[in-house]
């Protein structure tokens, strides 16, 4: 099923950005980017909540190189609807080939030392897990060092943002997001820096399942 309100990619350059301070328990934590789309301000906010769990978030940053946003970078600042297809731009973390495709990577866990979900010698960009705040570290990077922005996800019903920057897809039958699992539909942050080389922030919850290839050959893009 597809998200609720649509997806697509903001466009735009960092005007701010800054992280929730946790006051309570039901307050969940978010990493919020602003982005400077023309005149006008878009909220992007990430969750990056580890719903309590020292290994709640799992994370990667892949390098794209410099030709991998397939017409994405010719776009105008602002919102850009896309279909959930392969050749419009849009995204998926298990199908997108500019994403270095996961499965083969987790499988390769298994030996992985600390909180590295894949090892590097397998060729492979690994997973990371933790707490919101650790994978924050190296979203920011990113950030600071972006000529351009893209976010893409879900745009707010009601004003103008962008949300569910994650993976859309795995999670579990009793999840209250079940219905918005859908494939070419992951939100994730690309950054292109002022060396025009790309990098791409992506993550998920350790609710979500990894999708497998055995899974992906069930499902038509």
């Amino acid at each position: 099923m597809p998200l609720k309100d649509g997806y697509g990619v903001l466009a735009g350059t960092l005007h701010s950005y800054s992280c929730d301070r946790i006051k309570h328990d039901k307050q969940y934590y978010h990493c919020n980017i602003r982005i400077k789309a023309g005149p006008l301000i878009y909220r992007c906010p990430v969750d990056l909540d580890n719903k309590k769990s020292s290994d709640g978030i799992q994370w990667r940053v892949v390098e794209m190189g410099r030709t991998s946003l397939k017409g994405i970078s010719g776009l105008r600042d602002g919102w850009h609807a896309l279909r959930s297809n392969p050749h419009s731009g849009a995204l998926d973390y298990y199908r997108s080939p500019e994403l270095a495709p996961t499965d083969e990577c987790r499988l390769a866990d298994d030996d992985a030392p600390d909180n590295v979900m894949s090892a590097p010698a397998s060729g492979c960009i690994p997973w990371r897990y933790g707490i919101g705040a650790a994978a924050f570290r190296d979203l920011e990077p990113l950030l600071k060092h972006a000529r351009r922005l893209y976010v893409f996800g879900e745009p707010f019903r009601n004003g103008k943002g962008v949300h569910n920057i994650h993976q859309n897809q795995g999670d579990p039958p009793d999840s209250q997001w079940v219905g918005e699992n859908g494939i070419w539909q992951d939100g994730c942050v690309v950054a292109e820096r002022w060396n025009h080389t790309v990098a791409a922030f992506l993550c998920k919850f350790k609710s979500q399942r990894f999708i497998t290839a055995v899974e992906m050959s069930q499902f038509s893009a």
